[in-house]
């Protein structure tokens, strides 16, 4: 089943500087919709192709720089909107445009405005204090981004000193993401912007939502359980890549810790069985007991002194010594991957969690299927929290493209 819609605006909006003078409407040359969203990327994009009877796009030369809106209606959700006001959608190119003698074929290419201030942008400045509100800086204030997008954020509970070293805000907030600390024993953190705005999350409180859709992989023709709420197609792309994971040393590390100033060197071992699983990886006998990884990090005596007197410094439990965890915890985040596809769900957002429900077979090798597993098998059943977001709405069809992740060994 595939939810009928109706795409009611699609508006090119002149901005200061573009080649377009006045609003033109491209609902009438059969746009195709691709709107995509994702929780490692710190921007929206759209892309639109459409059929330009006028040949507007060649004729006024147009190239960059408009901004867009767009309105979808779909069966049984509230309305899809992209506001030029609001979600400030700029054309970033033109691309694929095919001319004949009486249309062109054009394809938009539109992304958030602040990803090219951010290109413009340096951060030239020291920070102290806790890491949320850096963030709140660096989108917010006189010398970052200053955006007027929501920006929906988790406290942090460390503090981190940094110098930006003329670093552009987002990659800044990007790094400070593995450095932020959630509670005592959770480290990690992700930045990315959704419709809804912008996200600076815990992977801890993340992982604590609540499903807010299920999805079901059924045979039947027609369910009244699941209509609306089926799985068109799914593959599950991977699960834990043992090797790879050795390489980033998952499973076992060390970091050595030189400190200038005393003279000294710290070494502090990190095992994947600290964090006691509920579900525990299963390994070879012993290799969680040898390092895969060295990281060596210096003190920086200026980053860490935190004001005028000496012993007014960053605390050691702040340092990046202790920030091993991190690594661990998203490459255990990222450890399995699902992608589906469904029937178009507007309401959904990348760093929302679903339950996916797929058939499985009983133990005693019966045909018949257990009721979707269970919590005590390892099967793809469970929830996911949604990684990548694509809308593809257009050409007489629409639907919704979904990358999952989920901690498997954790949850």
């Amino acid at each position: 089943m595939e939810n009928r819609f109706l795409i009611t605006k699609c508006m090119l909006r002149p901005n200061e500087g573009s080649s377009l003078k006045e609003d033109y409407d491209i609902a009438r040359g059969n746009p195709v919709i691709d709107y995509y969203e994702s929780v490692d990327s710190p921007s929206i994009a759209m892309t639109i192709t459409f059929i330009d009877i006028d040949q507007v796009v060649s004729r006024v030369g147009i190239t960059g720089g408009e901004y867009v809106d767009v309105t979808v209606k779909v069966d049984g959700f509230d309305d899809f909107k992209i506001k030029s006001e609001k979600h400030k959608l700029m054309l970033n190119s033109v691309r694929n445009v095919i001319t004949e003698t009486n249309k062109q074929v054009s394809t938009l290419e539109f992304m958030s405005v602040e990803t090219i201030i951010n290109e413009t942008s340096r951060v030239n400045q020291k920070f102290t204090g806790n890491v949320t509100e850096t963030v709140k800086k660096l989108l917010k204030g006189k010398k970052g981004i200053q955006t007027s997008k929501n920006l929906d954020s988790n406290p942090a509970t460390n503090s981190y000193s940094f110098v930006g070293n003329l670093k552009r805000p987002f990659d800044t907030i990007q790094w400070l993401c593995s450095k932020t600390q959630s509670s005592a024993k959770n480290f990690g953190f992700l930045f990315y912007e959704n419709l809804d705005g912008y996200h600076f999350k815990s992977i801890e409180k993340l992982l604590e939502q609540k499903p807010s859709f299920t999805y079901t992989q059924t045979d039947k023709p027609y369910d009244k359980d699941t209509e609306g709420f089926k799985i068109l197609q799914n593959n599950l792309n991977q699960t834990n890549d043992i090797g790879l994971n050795c390489r980033m040393g998952m499973y076992a590390n060390r970091t050595i810790y030189i400190d200038i100033e005393n003279q000294t060197m710290n070494e502090v071992d990190f095992k994947i069985t600290d964090l006691k699983m509920k579900k525990p990886v299963k390994l070879l006998n012993g290799i969680e007991d040898y390092p895969t990884r060295l990281m060596l990090r210096v003190s920086d005596l200026g980053v860490a002194q935190k004001g005028s007197k000496k012993s007014d410094t960053q605390p050691e439990s702040e340092l990046a010594v202790y920030q091993n965890k991190s690594y661990i915890r998203n490459n255990l985040l990222f450890s399995q991957s699902l992608q589906v596809s469904i029937p178009v769900n507007v309401d959904l957002r990348a760093g929302d969690v679903i339950k996916i429900k797929l058939p499985l077979k009983k133990d005693d090798g019966n045909s018949e299927t257990d009721s979707y597993g269970s919590e005590k098998t390892n099967d793809p059943s469970g929830n996911y929290i949604i990684s990548e977001l694509r809308h593809l709405i257009g050409g007489g069809k629409a639907e919704t493209q979904l990358m999952l992740i989920r901690d498997a060994f954790t949850a």
